[in-house]
């Protein structure tokens, strides 16, 4: 099954009566995007359109990416603040209808380091909040994307490695009673798929950037109506450094994984469905030799 990500075409903050808006995806983003999913649907809303850069035209020509606009019926006198709940509404809206039709295909993916869904549409959930820090390679906005593609398919067991070894780990924290421990199983098995990825990324890009992902998953996966995973665990954190990783010749990648439950506001159509509910991702040059 094709997994992909739901993510605002434009960030856009609201403060008080006041908007901002951030722009569109950043050509890194873009990259780490089409590279580590295979489809992107980008939202937006009639009430803060976006255009399509040539880039995204690129990977919409790739069968990568998409839009979908939510269209929000606009009647009265509004302030910035009814208009950004508004449009927050239309993204969550196509977010909930992907998610019911095609459940464990899609979840959300956000900027910073916290997820805006309305009030409506949340549930506040017991998750296992697992982040890699510093350890996924992207190429550097100079990559063309037709390079990034080439890797994609030639570099497909690599990066089919890593998705399979991350998938087998989140789902052993869904089902364990120790969560903490059962991590260890598997930290050899990703620690070889981020370093077999990076070496091949080296090879074909030099100089790269480091991602790091955050993704809530479902503590009651599965098991929703037996109230397996209760708030009673909130509070448990895991944190292990990979230092087995080689990147370039000599140096380290100082990346680490960190896991904590915690109860979190998740858009609540995918609760109980899947296992992935939501991602959250930053990008930050490293010193890593070519």
């Amino acid at each position: 099954m094709e997994r992909g990500i739901i993510t605002p075409a434009m960030e856009i903050v609201s403060e008080g009566n006041s908007i901002s808006m951030k722009g569109g995806i950043p050509p890194e983003k873009c990259r780490y995007y089409a590279l580590y999913w295979d489809k992107v649907v980008l939202t937006d809303s009639n009430i803060f359109g976006t255009g399509t850069s040539d880039e995204l035209k690129i990977l919409e020509g790739a069968g990568i990416v998409r839009k979908e606009t939510a269209r929000m019926n606009l009647s009265g006198t509004f302030d910035g603040s009814d208009l950004a709940k508004m449009h927050f509404q239309g993204l969550a809206e196509i977010a909930t209808d992907l998610t019911n039709k095609n459940p464990g295909q899609w979840a959300i993916h956000q900027s910073g380091d916290q997820l805006t869904i309305p009030a409506g549409m949340s549930a506040e959930l017991v998750t296992a909040d697992f982040e890699l820090t510093r350890c996924l390679p992207v190429p550097k906005s100079d990559v063309p994307l037709d390079r990034l593609l080439e890797f994609k398919l030639k570099r497909a067991d690599e990066l089919a490695a890593l998705r399979g070894t991350l998938d087998d780990l989140y789902l052993e924290i869904s089902k364990s009673a120790d969560i903490p421990r059962s991590k260890n199983v598997h930290i050899q098995r990703l620690e070889q798929a981020i370093s077999d990825l990076d070496k091949v990324a080296q090879q074909s890009w030099g100089e790269r950037l480091l991602a790091s992902r955050k993704v809530s998953l479902d503590l009651n996966y599965g098991s929703i109506t037996n109230g397996a995973i209760t708030a009673g665990v909130v509070g448990a954190s895991f944190s292990n450094p990979i230092v087995a990783i080689a990147a370039g010749t000599a140096h380290a990648l100082a990346s680490s994984l960190k896991f904590e439950v915690s109860i979190s506001n998740q858009l609540e159509s995918p609760h109980g469905k899947q296992l992935d509910l939501s991602y959250l991702s930053s990008i930050k040059n490293e010193d890593i030799a070519n």
